[in-house]
């Protein structure tokens, strides 16, 4: 699986309809639901506001997709956006394209090849990734470990959300899930329990 390294837009004209296409790293369908509504309340004079959106959902090991052809003709904006998408293999990313009609009907056969354009390129531009799962796992630290644990979590690249200081410490911790293995020796190697 891929995602998006950077969120980008891509503008183009066809056949004097002017076409959009923003591309937004997504972690939620509320995420996606948000941005949505940002761009509709920003392109007020727009026709259609079509979007595609692959979600992986890390508890049901699964991909979630939704489409919307937002008034365009059914199956010529949301379907072509999403095969780009899952053609790609590129999950939590939105991929919202905004219209504005210039007066010339396209077809469908031009609504597909302009929607499936407009995200390709803005993919293109947004640079695709191998997507790695991460998740937040809290640990209790002896405090005379502190120093050492902070070292040995440099040395592996593995972030520090939060600190919360106590009789022991609790790190929050952002854990890239293949690098869990390396995590739980070093949770060991410092008598700390993961909570």
């Amino acid at each position: 699986m891929f995602t998006i390294k950077h969120e980008k837009e891509f503008i183009f004209i066809e056949k004097k309809s002017k076409f959009i296409t923003r591309t937004k790293f997504i972690k939620s369908e509320n995420d996606a639901a948000t941005f949505i509504k940002c761009i509709k309340e920003s392109e007020k004079g727009a026709v259609h506001n079509c979007y595609a959106l692959r979600l992986f959902d890390k508890n049901r090991k699964m991909v979630i997709e939704k489409k919307s052809d937002d008034g365009e003709p059914s199956g010529t904006a949301g379907n072509p956006m999403l095969a780009v998408l899952s053609g790609d293999n590129i999950v939590n990313i939105l991929a919202v394209t905004t219209r504005y009609f210039g007066g010339i009907k396209l077809g469908t056969g031009g609504l597909v090849s302009a929607y499936k354009k407009g995200v390709s390129e803005a993919v293109k531009l947004s640079e695709i990734i191998e997507f790695i799962d991460f998740e937040i796992v809290a640990v209790k630290i002896p405090v005379n470990e502190v120093k050492h644990f902070e070292y040995l979590l440099s040395k592996e690249n593995i972030k520090t959300i939060e600190k919360v200081f106590g009789i022991d410490i609790i790190f929050k911790i952002e854990l890239n899930v293949l690098k869990q293995v390396i995590f739980e020796k070093i949770v060991n190697q410092i008598n700390g329990r993961i909570i």
